[in-house]
């Protein structure tokens, strides 16, 4: 099933996982990014195994393949990492500068991505997905989230005064 590239992929990133999401949550605002990881993760949850079950992406090599159609690793760990770092940098800038940054986040993600793709058997495109549509799903979730997290900001500070 696994053969040693991949093994040796999924168990680096497992350990990566465990090192970053804990510095990644740490501060006075922990609660916020928790909320960045969650709603990351819930969102992940609908769409990658959308994706995989329309066949526009397929996960040949994962962690609990009878469980999960898609990378549980990436979609619910790593990339909401990511968006926690997204939002932390972002937070406090306006919206057109946010939107600049996003790509600053998404690209490396969906270049790994396409890595990926081209040398292991972790993910595989099909049905004209490319790294482009990736990128754009990658971005447009992150700023969402961001979006939704300073709304909740707005409201919250608004119910302060």
């Amino acid at each position: 099933m696994f053969n040693k590239l991949e093994k040796n992929i999924l168990k680096t990133l497992v350990a990566l996982v465990l090192v970053i999401i804990p510095i990644s949550i740490i501060g006075k605002e922990y609660r916020k990014w928790l909320l960045c990881f969650f709603l990351n993760s819930y969102a992940n949850t609908f769409v990658a195994p959308t994706l995989a079950s329309k066949g526009f992406l397929k996960y040949p090599v994962r962690l609990f393949p009878s469980i999960f159609k898609s990378s549980i690793i990436y979609d619910y760990f790593l990339c909401s990492t990511i968006t926690i770092w997204y939002c932390r940098t972002t937070l406090k800038d306006n919206w057109i500068r946010a939107f600049w940054k996003v790509w600053l986040f998404a690209m490396p993600q969906a270049i790994l991505e396409v890595f990926f793709e081209r040398n292991t058997k972790l993910i595989k495109y099909s049905k004209g997905w490319t790294g482009i549509h990736s990128l754009i799903t990658i971005a447009a979730a992150k700023f969402t989230i961001r979006t939704t997290v300073k709304l909740m900001d707005i409201a919250n500070s608004k119910n302060k005064a």
